[in-house]
């Protein structure tokens, strides 16, 4: 094997990884001692009944939650355990909770505009001319995320669905190379369910994701890697197939398979 063939069959580089990570609330250790690994460009979704750590470990990467023990190593930092949420964030990793958060009074273009990753102030970016690079990243993001046509239409009149797309469009202007989704298909219509795992595939090309998902057939249908999480520890991993086929899996969601839950 020579070595273009070497560099051609080299994986991605480990782009996130925690250290004998620990989180304690009061004597609820809602995260024990997890070590976990993602490679650049990975969709994963972590999956597991309510209360096991999920959540919290989102929390903990985006700095929301400061863990009591471990570490989290992003590309070749050090330590970002220690860094505030909006430290982080400048590092690349970006953050989407259940609930959206837009501004419903502001049109889908204007809210894409303010989250452009840039130097001024927010509400000075509407007052000053976008140029054509800006306007060209808003249009590209927007016709990723299926809300081209509705560019000039206020966004508290999109669906709940398209109002969760315009979140993760507003994340992908801040260019961050790992993004953290809290159950982006929560609420939504079979069919903007599809589109949603449509557009995870289509980021994962090019950006890392994670996906805390509650409901089994969206992660059954669109998952590349699981991780399943019970009681703040890391169960297993592996692909849908391997989770569904896993005896512990079994044995901890009561004698169901994975994919019947909707823990």
């Amino acid at each position: 094997m020579n070595n273009s063939t070497l560099a051609q069959a080299k994986e991605p580089e480990i782009i996130l990884y925690t250290e004998k990570l620990e989180v304690d609330f009061d004597g609820f250790k809602a995260i024990k001692n997890v070590n976990f690994r993602m490679r650049a460009g990975e969709l994963r979704f972590l999956i597991g009944p309510n209360g096991a750590g999920k959540t919290t470990l989102l929390d903990v990467i985006c700095g929301k939650v400061k863990p009591h023990k471990g570490k989290v190593i992003f590309k070749d930092h050090t330590d970002i355990s220690k860094h505030q949420e909006h430290q982080i964030a400048q590092l690349g990793i970006g953050r989407k909770f259940q609930a959206p958060s837009i501004f419903v009074n502001l049109t889908v273009m204007e809210n894409l505009l303010l989250s452009m990753k840039q130097k001024r102030g927010l509400y000075a970016t509407l007052l000053v001319k976008t140029d054509n690079a800006q306007r060209e990243r808003v249009f590209q993001y927007s016709e990723m995320i299926g809300l081209t046509s509705k560019a000039k239409e206020k966004a508290g009149s999109l669906s709940h669905g398209e109002k969760q797309w315009l979140e993760i469009g507003m994340l992908l202007m801040q260019e961050p190379e790992l993004l953290l989704l809290d159950e982006p298909a929560a609420g939504m219509t079979d069919h903007e369910t599809e589109k949603t795992g449509e557009l995870l595939h289509k980021i994962s090309d090019k950006q890392s994701i994670i996906v805390v998902e509650h409901d089994m057939e969206f992660v059954r249908q669109f998952a590349k890697t699981v991780t399943v999480m019970h009681e703040g520890t890391i169960l297993r991993e592996g692909t849908m197939a391997e989770i569904q086929n896993d005896d512990k899996v079994t044995e901890v969601y009561l004698g169901r398979r994975v994919v019947d839950q909707h823990a």
